[in-house]
């Protein structure tokens, strides 16, 4: 389709706003550090935002953990996968 664009192109509307925020950030330091300071000082008042959002950035967002069993909760079989060599005979 001629004038279409390629790909998706939702990262790229993500992008424009990063870069927003970084070019006022970088032309206005004072201003993170006070966003920063701002965040600590809600996480030390305990709101359970603040300490989460400043926990997520300190160590690292919490792995989730995923239990997945089959319809009726019993543990999934095992798959197997078998690679044959088009070129051989099959051996069944």
């Amino acid at each position: 389709m001629a004038g279409a664009p390629e790909g998706n192109q939702n990262n790229k509307k993500g992008k424009m706003f990063y870069d927003a925020l970084r070019k006022v950030l970088i032309q206005n330091p004072s201003k993170l550090s006070s966003i920063a300071e701002g965040l600590i000082e809600a996480a030390d008042a305990r709101e359970p935002w603040a300490v989460k959002e400043l926990l997520d950035r300190v160590d690292g967002k919490a792995v989730q953990f995923q239990e997945i069993t089959g319809a009726d909760g019993e543990a999934l079989q095992g798959i197997q996968v078998v690679f044959l060599d088009a070129n051989q005979p099959d051996e069944q």
